[in-house]
């Protein structure tokens, strides 16, 4: 792991990564399909919820309470990251605890370079891994 600090940190990180990537996928889905998707770890009520609420909220002061462990896996496939990611997403958007700039080897070499892109530029390298994340498979703890 690697540390990232600083205009970086505060540009790329995050303090709700888990709604972020929610909100990412409900982008381009509908919540139905991401309640398919996730293989039904959580419902299409719920993601609508966290997409739309964020972490405890919800309409008419109702509550959206934080995935199970057990529902990660569902979960991590939704997202294409793996289950100690989106464990680490649930801590930060639930509980407050903070990504610290922790971020693999890999993110971190590619966050610099992406830093020093045209605007233009870095929308078409976030193109092409979003791209490229829908055709791969989700990565191992040992890919980061």
């Amino acid at each position: 792991m690697a540390y990232i600090t600083g205009e970086i940190y505060a540009k790329w990180m995050t303090t709700t990564p888990f709604r972020d990537m929610a909100k990412k996928v409900a982008s381009s889905s509908d919540y139905m399909t991401m309640q398919v998707r996730c293989q039904r770890a959580r419902s299409h009520g719920w993601w609508r919820n966290v997409c739309e609420y964020g972490p405890w909220e919800g309409p008419s002061g109702s509550h959206t309470g934080p995935p199970k462990p057990y529902q990660f896996e569902g979960i991590a496939r939704l997202f294409k990251v793996s289950t100690d990611q989106v464990a680490r997403m649930v801590a930060a958007d639930w509980y407050g605890v903070p990504l610290d700039g922790q971020v693999s080897d890999r993110a971190s070499r590619t966050v610099v370079k992406i830093e020093s892109l045209s605007t233009a530029d870095a929308k078409l390298a976030e193109a092409l891994i979003d791209r490229l994340a829908e055709a791969g498979t989700p990565p191992t703890e040992s890919d980061s």
